[in-house]
Parts: structure tokens; C-alpha cells; sequence
């Protein structure tokens, strides 16, 4: 084996004499600091990527593997690693969002367009075949739209570490209240006749639509949301978390479409009252079920896009969808027992229990995203992008709590809640080459956001001046 062009520092090699994970050779005649860089191990990173990629089959990468291009000057040392951490608490201004494609813009102005037919689809229904006032039909979207609201301060809060672009979202949300709602009341309805006619029977029908045909046909037009966000937008659907937030928004945009079918339909047999009721079973004891199903299969093709590369997350997706199937056959299932106050005790029970776990999981893969953050930014510092006290700063919770503190007393907080946000992105992006090989546009990418990353660092340094 040949020897490396420089003595391995802190670490930089492994005891097989493999450079470690993020480590490069340094170019001909570069700085000091550059040629000998201080490594420092950020955790094991086998728990987000495999260091050595499979020559064939479903996970080899397409292309070779994405190594990190070492700077062509020496970065200057950054005024926060010079700072004290005295500052005072300050309120944060809201975070600017990045942008997204052409064709992101397209498919959300169609699906608000067929969101808008589908809710007008369903009033006129309504308007047609039921016997109360039109003036229902706004109270029942109403009541729908708390819970999506709800769900959706969840997703915010859910979304604070590497915010996803605006329009994606509303995509999600688009998706699961117009194309998957539409799409499985039709299906669902189809299914149900298919039964009817087989069998002639009112209890198959009862039994086979909510606990075979819903779970299988909901689950599945649901998720096709899934994929079409990762085809229009690779670069943001980077992991577990983001799986579940965009999952989440899906399931409480269908939610929304289907609680305003429930409700109008309990108005004609039980009036205000009962939809009051049904609002309280489904809208408050049941809110985050459809978002759990979906976030299910998001959580599971986010974690294979980020290990094994985005053909793995393509190919995932049937299996993907099997845990949230399972989870909504049940919940049909045990509804349709019906049993009385017991077993609706039992049952939202159960649920309760389930939307608590769904909530700390939440917590976890935020948790484990920041993880992701600065274990991919460390490989930048041990290349001499960053200093390792940044990499602290940018990915941790204190770290950009303090920053930003520090940028506000200099007058640069916007350039620092640019830096933390780009930063964040840049780590994605690393993920992704480790994943997916050295795909040219992604490594423009990189290399862009490797631009933007010196020029907010050298804008930083001019102010702390």
C-alpha cells in the first residue's frame, strides 16, 4: 500500500491504513493548515452511509464514489471562534425558505387547481342530495380544517432544524386533500359495487371496504404523493424526517377532504349535534391517523433514500406501505366490532397511546437529523472548510442559539440564520453524494453551496471587523 502524502493527524486514518470517511489527499501547495488538517471523529458515520459502496447490485452506486475537494486558499478564521458566549436572548425573525424549481411551481398551482374542483365536486353533492341549508357545508370545512391546522403547527414545529421549501409542503397537503382523497373515494366506492355483485352481501360489503379496500387503495394513492415529491424534488427529501413531515401533511390533507364527507354525511342523519360528536371522534380522538399511516411509509423510503440512494428509495415503496396498511386495517377493523363504550374506550385508548409514540419519535428524528448535520459538516472541517468550532455552532441547538445571539449584537443575524440554513443543506447534499455516488448535479451543487458557505463566513468576518 502506498503511503499517504502526509502523516496521519488526529486520526485521519484508519487502523486497515484507509483514509476515514470525509478525508481526502491534500492538492500540491496548499496551505499549511490544509495539508496536515486536525481531524476530529463527529461518531461513527456507518450509522448514515456505508463507507464502501458494492460494485453490483440494487445498492452500488451509479457513479464514483463523492469525494470532498479540499479549498483552493486557506479559509480565514472565523470571528465566532474568537467570541466569548455572553449574549443576551433575543427574539428570532422568521427564516428565509429556499428556493425551488419551475416545475415545483407548475404542479402546485394544478393540484390547488384540483383541490379547488374536488371541494366544489363535494358542495354540489351536497348542495343536490342533502335536505339542510348550503350554509352547513362551510362549517363542516371549517371543523375539517382545524385538525389540518393542527396538524400542520406539528409539521412546523417538526420542521425547524432543516426547513423544507414552502411549495413542497403545500404539494403535500395538496396531494392528499385533491388527487389521493379524490382518487380513493372513487376506488373505494368501485370496490365496494365489485363486492356487492360477487357476493350480494351488505356485511362483505361493510367488511371488505373499510378493512381491506380503504387500508390498500388510501395507503397507496397516498403515498404515490411520496414519490412524486421526490421526483420533483430530490435535493429536500433527504432522510427519515422529512418523510414523515411531508407523510404527515399528505395524510392531513386527505383527513381534511374525508372528514368533510363524514361530517356532511352525519348532518342529515343526526344534525349539528352529531357532527359536533363526529367531529370530536375524528378531528380531535383520531387526528393524527391518517397522518401516522402515511408518515409509516415516508419514515421508511426517507431512511432508505439516505443509506442506500434514491433508486433504493424508489423500489422500497410497496413494502413501505405494508406498516401504515396494517395500522389503518386495524383501526377499521376494530371500529366496525362496534361493542359499545368499552371498546371505544379501548380503542381511542390505543390511539393515544399511538399519537404519544408518533410525537417522541418526532423528537427522536430530530434529534437524530441534527446528528446527521454535524457529522457530515465535521467532514468539511477535517478538510479545512470550517473550523470545528463552527461545525458546533451549526449543528447543535445551542450552537445556533448563541450564534445567532453573537450575529445579533454585530448586525448580521440574517447573514448568520443564512449560514445555518445553506450549512444544513450543504450536509444533506454530503449525504446524498455518499448515497447516490458522485452524481455531476449534485456535485454542482455542492460546489455552489461550498461558494455560498465561504462568502457567508467571509460576510460574517467583515461585520465582527
Amino acid at each position: 500500500m502506498s503511503q499517504p502524502p502526509y502523516p496521519p493527524q488526529g486520526g485521519q486514518y484508519m487502523p486497515n491504513g484507509r483514509p476515514r470517511p470525509g478525508a481526502t489527499q491534500s492538492a500540491p501547495g496548499a496551505p499549511s493548515f490544509q495539508q496536515q488538517p486536525r481531524y476530529i471523529d463527529y461518531g461513527n458515520p456507518r450509522a448514515y452511509d456505508t463507507s464502501v459502496r458494492p460494485a453490483s447490485g440494487l445498492t452500488a452506486a451509479r457513479f464514483a464514489p463523492a469525494q470532498i475537494q479540499r479549498p483552493d486558499q486557506a479559509q480565514p478564521q472565523s470571528a465566532w471562534s474568537t467570541q466569548t458566549r455572553r449574549m443576551q436572548e433575543v427574539s428570532q425573525n422568521p427564516t428565509q425558505l429556499p428556493t425551488v424549481s419551475i416545475l415545483v411551481w407548475i404542479s402546485l398551482i394544478v393540484l390547488g387547481f384540483a383541490l379547488l374542483l374536488v371541494l366544489g365536486y363535494f358542495f354540489l353533492e351536497f348542495v343536490l342530495t342533502a335536505s339542510s341549508s348550503p350554509a352547513w357545508w362551510p362549517v363542516t370545512a371549517f371543523l375539517a380544517g382545524i385538525s389540518l391546522v393542527v396538524i400542520g403547527l406539528v409539521m412546523f414545529l417538526a420542521d425547524r432544524w432543516d426547513p423544507q421549501p414552502f411549495p413542497l409542503l403545500l404539494i403535500a397537503v395538496f396531494w392528499g386533500a385533491a388527487i389521493a382523497a379524490f382518487g380513493s373515494y372513487w376506488i373505494n366506492s368501485l370496490n365496494s359495487m365489485l363486492v356487492y355483485i360477487v357476493t350480494g352481501s351488505e356485511a362483505a360489503v361493510n367488511f371488505a371496504g373499510p378493512v381491506i379496500s380503504a387500508p390498500l387503495v388510501e395507503e397507496t394513492t397516498k403515498g404515490a404523493g411520496l414519490l412524486v415529491l421526490m421526483l420533483l424534488a430530490r435535493r429536500y427529501f433527504n432522510g427519515p424526517l422529512d418523510g414523515l413531515i411531508y407523510g404527515s401533511l399528505i395524510g392531513g390533507g386527505f383527513a381534511f377532504t374525508e372528514n368533510i364527507i363524514y361530517y356532511t354525511r352525519i348532518l342529515e342523519e343526526a344534525g349539528g349535534y352529531g357532527v359536533l360528536f363526529l367531529f370530536l371522534i375524528r378531528g380531535v380522538g383520531n387526528i393524527f391517523g391518517h397522518a401516522i399511516y402515511t408518515a409509516c411509509t415516508g419514515i421508511i423510503v426517507g431512511f432508505v433514500a439516505r443509506k442506500w440512494g434514491t433508486i433504493m428509495g424508489f423500489l422500497v415503496f410497496i413494502p413501505a406501505l405494508i406498516p401504515g396498511m396494517l395500522l389503518h386495517a386495524a383501526w377499521n377493523f376494530t371500529a366496525g366490532l362496534g361493542g359499545g363504550l368499552g371498546m371505544t374506550v379501548l380503542m381511542y385508548g390505543a390511539k393515544f397511546l399511538l399519537s404519544c409514540c408518533f410525537l417522541v419519535f418526532i423528537v427522536v428524528l430530530i434529534w437524530d437529523e441534527s446528528r446527521l448535520t454535524r457529522v457530515r459538516l465535521g467532514d468539511y472541517a477535517n478538510q479545512g472548510w470550517l473550523t470545528h468550532e463552527e461545525v458546533d455552532m451549526l449543528a447543535t441547538w445551542k450552537g445556533r442559539r448563541e450564534g445567532k445571539r453573537w450575529a445579533t449584537q454585530i448586525g448580521a443575524k440574517p447573514v448568520m440564520k443564512r449560514f445555518i440554513r445553506e450549512s444544513a443543506d450543504l450536509a444533506s447534499i454530503r449525504q446524498r453524494l455518499l448515497a447516490d455516488g458522485a452524481n455531476p448535479k449534485v456535485v454542482q451543487i455542492e460546489r455552489n453551496l461550498l461558494q455560498r458557505l465561504t462568502s457567508n463566513r467571509q460576510e460574517l468576518l467583515s461585520h465582527a471587523r
